[in-house]
This record gives structure tokens, C-alpha cells and sequence, in this order.
């Protein structure tokens, strides 16, 4: 295969059950994929991805729609004060890379 793994996060581990859910970015075939997938704990390789979860096309569309799911969940959660600190200094980063 051509994929190439560009970014990988654990969002959630159960070390008990030998179960992680990520998001990875990756490229295959000169397209960006982003996912949300569980892995498995295998005996010799370390964690492996199941085909349980969900695979879309990186577009900035799909990341948006994501993002605002995800803001919308929160803000049903915690205050949007809360949510802004969380994120400042994140997003303060961000700027500062791009300058």
C-alpha cells in the first residue's frame, strides 16, 4: 500500500480491554483521509486498526462539519467560556506558526 501517515492522536484508551480510538490523518493515493478508528493491542505488533469507525476525505468541508458537531456537543456541555480558555492557547499556537 501507498499510505503515508500524516498526523495520529489517541483520543481514548481502555488499557484493560487492549483498546485505543484514534484520529489519523493519512494520505493514500495522493488523497488525505481523516479517521476515527478503534485499535486493538496485538501480542507482537503493538496496536493495530480494526475496521470499526469511520473514514472520510479530508476535505476542509468534512473537517468543519466535524468541528462544529463536536463545539455544538460542548457547548450543550460546559459554557463557552470554558470551551474558549481550553482552546486559547491552542489556537494562540496555531496563529503563531502560520506567521
Amino acid at each position: 500500500m501507498d499510505s503515508q501517515t500524516l498526523y495520529d492522536k489517541v483520543l481514548f484508551e481502555n488499557e484493560e480491554k487492549g483498546m485505543q480510538l484514534r484520529l489519523v490523518l493519512n494520505e493514500f493515493r495522493d488523497i488525505e483521509y481523516l479517521h476515527i478508528r478503534k485499535y486493538y493491542l496485538s501480542f507482537d505488533e503493538g496496536y493495530l486498526p480494526t475496521k470499526e469507525g469511520i473514514s472520510m476525505p479530508a476535505s476542509i468541508q468534512n473537517v468543519f462539519a466535524l468541528l462544529d458537531g463536536l463545539i455544538e456537543i460542548c457547548a450543550q456541555e460546559e459554557s463557552l467560556d470554558s470551551i474558549s480558555t481550553h482552546f486559547a492557547q491552542k489556537i494562540s499556537d496555531l496563529k503563531n506558526i502560520s506567521d
